[in-house]
This record gives C-alpha cells, structure tokens and sequence, in this order.
C-alpha cells in the first residue's frame, strides 16, 4: 500500500469520526457543576469510615500475629496511637477555590508548607515504629518485618518494583503487540 492510499484511507477514518460526533452532540445545553454543588457520594468502602476500619482489621490482626506479652501492650497502645491517620481539621485543607486566588509562588508555598507538615507527621510514625519495634523480640520482628511488608505490597508497591497488578512502572509495554508505523 501506498504512502498516498494510506493517508486517503487516515483522513477518510477521521472524516467519518468527525461526522459522527457532530451527530451526537446533546440537544440540551452542558451546564458545568457549581462550587456549591455537594460532592459526589464516596463509593462504598472507599470512605474515611471505611479506611479506618480496615486499618484496624490490618492492626488486630497484627497484634494477634505478634503474640505480645503484658509488658508489650503499652508500647503497642502508643505505636497504634502514633500511625492512626488523622483527619484534616474543617478549614485545615485549602478549598479550590481559594487555592486559585493565589499566585503561582504563593500556591508553592502553601504546598510547601502543607509537605512540611506531612513530612513531620511521617517522621513522628516513623520514630513511633522504630520505638516499638525495639521492645520486640527477635521472633517477633521477623513475623513484624513480615506483615508489614505484606501491607506495604497491598498499597501497590509490590515486588521488584511492580504495582499492584505485577506490571513494571517504566512506560510503555515491551512486549508491545502493535506494530510501529514505517516511515516510508
């Protein structure tokens, strides 16, 4: 086939998909979605409620898998206490709206002042795992390092650096089934 029978054939395909599109434009106006308008409902599952409950499924059944004894339990409480996500405060978190009154240097300084404040709550989780983790036995950090990788894999960072459903986060497929156009 010819480079020309080929480019009559592409501008004959985008032809026809023009056409058709015109054909399905709504006989009703698009109205965009107001700033007052309620957010959409969260999906089941998928809510704060439901985040929480899952973490402390994940947590329970961390605790069982560790076998602490008495003298464990407190450091647990506290651990358990230093990782629970916490809930931004009403007002706490930008609006849109608000965000898009600014200037560009004064949108990154708000984002940088909101990275300071998860990066400090980040470190307080982490000094909070390193604090528990030393009042482990040996066995019990093993079984420790064990389930929390798990959960770190579920939250797709899983093995050899592939997301949750194995594939590798490097771009496009090397084992790409459609062939690339010639330049001829």
């Amino acid at each position: 086939m010819s480079l020309l029978q080929r480019s009559a054939i592409v501008t004959a395909m985008l032809a026809s998909l023009s056409v058709s599109s015109f054909a399905q434009t709504p006989s009703t106006p698009v109205v965009a979605p107001t700033v007052q308008s309620a957010p959409a409902p969260a999906k089941k599952g998928h809510g704060p409620e439901a985040r929480e409950a899952r973490m402390a499924q994940r947590m329970q059944a961390l605790k069982a898998s560790l076998k602490l004894n008495a003298s464990q339990e407190a450091a647990w409480t506290s651990y358990v206490a230093a990782i629970k996500p916490q809930r931004p405060a009403p007002g706490e978190r930008p609006e849109r709206a608000d965000l898009a009154k600014l200037t560009t240097p004064e949108r990154i300084d708000a984002m940088q002042a909101m990275h300071a404040k998860h990066q400090a709550a980040m470190d307080q989780r982490n000094q909070a795992t390193k604090a528990f983790y030393a009042t482990l036995t040996p066995e019990q950090q093993k079984t420790f390092d064990a389930e929390t990788l798990k959960m770190h894999e579920r939250r797709g960072h899983g093995p050899e650096g592939k997301g949750p459903h194995g594939q590798r986060h490097q771009g496009p497929n090397a084992k790409q089934t459609v062939p690339p156009i010639d330049s001829k």
